[in-house]
């Protein structure tokens, strides 16, 4: 069974992959037991099965992936782009698809390329030799997401969580959804209602799985700024009127 995520916002938010200095002890506290499609630039890849991270961030062009210790993350790419990363690493290419193996702590981000990671051409024939045609990448069809609906705080990876322990599709979504973030501007230490609503906000539209506690620290900060960078807005961290109101409209 592949699960399928489709992430509607540009780029989203926590990854404790993102910020400077945090802690590489960390066990994993997202599990992937099937391979799980997400979506970047309209394109489909897998993450694969048995893969495991501290955090995971989809954004429009990218994924930012925090790998802990005696963890392995797979992400492969069914239609053989060339997966550009940060991280020095060279993806395996094959004439079925091409993968990048994570074995190591580390936080890589990973930048599809839309082209092919290399053309592959039939062997030659005997005698003069005829050459064989070159190879087509397979097209990726695409599957029904699957929403797994648990009693909220009892998720599969043992983290909390607001509803489903997966993101809804947007079909699954019926009607508007707003939330409230309170009046004051929440940043780095902030406590409180606001907040909670907040990571029940990343939880359900990104899928992250923080534990809902109403605590806002540095690694959701960091990741916050990103999420501004990619809106539009001023990347301080600061979670004001206009933040709140983009990820408001985001879900509408």
């Amino acid at each position: 069974m592949i699960n399928k995520i489709k992430i509607g916002l540009v780029a989203t938010t926590i990854s404790l992959a993102m910020l400077a200095g945090a802690s590489v002890a960390l066990a994993a506290n997202l599990t992937y037991t099937d391979d799980t499609t997400v979506t970047i630039g309209g394109n489909s890849y897998f993450i694969g099965n048995g893969s495991g991270a501290t955090s995971v961030v989809v954004g429009a062009l990218s994924i930012i992936v925090d790998v802990p210790a005696s963890t392995t993350f797979t992400f492969i790419s069914p239609g053989r782009h060339t997966l550009t990363n940060d991280g020095g690493l060279t993806a395996v290419c094959t004439n079925t698809e091409s993968t990048l193996t994570i074995s190591s702590v580390s936080t890589v981000e990973i930048t599809p390329s839309t082209t092919a990671c290399g053309a592959i051409t039939g062997g030659g024939g005997g005698g003069g030799g005829g050459g064989g045609g070159a190879y087509v990448a397979p097209t990726v069809v695409p599957t029904t997401p699957t929403v797994v609906t648990t009693v909220p705080g009892l998720c599969p990876n043992g983290m909390a969580y607001a509803n489903n322990c997966m993101a809804p599709s947007s079909s699954s979504i019926t009607g508007a959804m707003t939330y409230n973030f309170g009046t004051t501007t929440l940043k780095n230490g902030s406590k409180g209602e606001g907040v909670k609503e907040l990571q029940r906000f990343l939880n359900q539209v990104l899928g992250l799985g923080l534990v809902v506690d109403g605590k806002l620290g540095p690694k959701t900060i960091a990741v916050i700024k990103k999420w501004q960078k990619d809106h539009g807005l001023k990347a301080d961290g600061l979670i004001g009127p206009k933040t709140k109101a983009m990820m408001n409209a985001s879900v509408q």
